[in-house]
């Protein structure tokens, strides 16, 4: 064995695991949606052609890109890093979108305080007031229910916020990629596990507060023609939303699914 050599990188096991076929299907998810989607403006904002939205996704691809490439390095504690910072992005943009949602209106038509967080004025809240803004918003009560905020969600919050900050000597060797240890795969369970309720979180809230962002191109397409959109066409979802909906929320969390299906008139 030569000095300072991986254990990670002809590791099979590992460098198989399941996390990496979930970080390429969101990472693919996230780049079409700042591709395809239709540039629906964000409301409540004046800069331009900008989707809030849109751009966040874009944002939220590259880190996920960042945390497998970490992770094929065998740096699992950088890992948990950045995947709060994808947490704190996931936080951030549905904050905005709640915040517009309550604030917007003809006599409010530019919101100030996202306005200025637009034009690099003005920072937003703590990740805490943040969430607690999202879990109150009073339209989407019943989809807050479904998430365990002050059970699971607080749990992966706290492990993650711990190997930010390295409040363990643990975490430390997490990110040693030189030595035999053997809890390598426990961990890349446990990112499993935080990135896909982490999605999960960002995809329902996404698509509940923005529906007709889940829209395929069908009907603009036809009206860009010049042509009669097909009867019904708007109500039709894009495949890469579908897709992921059917892979992973109506897999891994059929009672948010069902909500998103009864709670929407796209044709989820």
């Amino acid at each position: 064995m030569l000095l300072f050599e991986s254990q990670v990188a002809k590791d099979q096991e590992y460098q198989s695991h399941k996390i990496f076929t979930l970080l390429d299907s969101f990472i693919d998810f996230y780049n079409t949606v700042y591709m395809l989607e239709p540039d629906f403006l964000t409301n409540g904002v004046q800069s331009g052609l900008l989707n809030i939205d849109k751009v966040v996704c874009g944002s939220l691809a590259g880190t996920l890109d960042s945390v497998r490439v970490v992770l094929k390095q065998g740096r699992i504690n950088d890992a948990y890093a950045l995947l709060r910072k994808y947490h704190d992005g996931i936080i951030a943009v549905n904050y905005i979108n709640v915040y517009i949602a309550e604030n917007y209106s003809l006599d409010n038509f530019v919101i100030d305080k996202i306005q200025k967080w637009v034009k690099n004025n003005q920072i937003l809240p703590s990740s805490k007031k943040m969430l607690n803004a999202i879990r109150k918003h009073k339209p989407l009560e019943n989809l807050e229910k479904l998430f365990d905020f002050d059970g699971l969600y607080s749990r992966i919050r706290r492990l993650l916020n711990g190997n930010t900050h390295y409040n363990k000597l643990y975490y430390l060797w997490l990110n040693n990629n030189m030595i035999y240890f053997p809890n390598r795969i426990k961990e890349l369970n446990n990112l499993y596990a935080c990135t896909l309720h982490l999605f999960i979180f960002h995809f329902a809230y996404m698509y509940s507060l923005n529906p007709h962002y889940m829209m395929s191109t069908d009907y603009i397409d036809a009206l860009d023609l010049g042509m009669q959109p097909e009867e019904g066409s708007e109500y039709w979802v894009a495949p890469y939303v579908k897709d992921i909906f059917e892979k992973y929320i109506v897999t891994k969390r059929p009672d948010i699914a069902d909500y998103m299906k009864n709670h929407t008139m796209m044709e989820l």
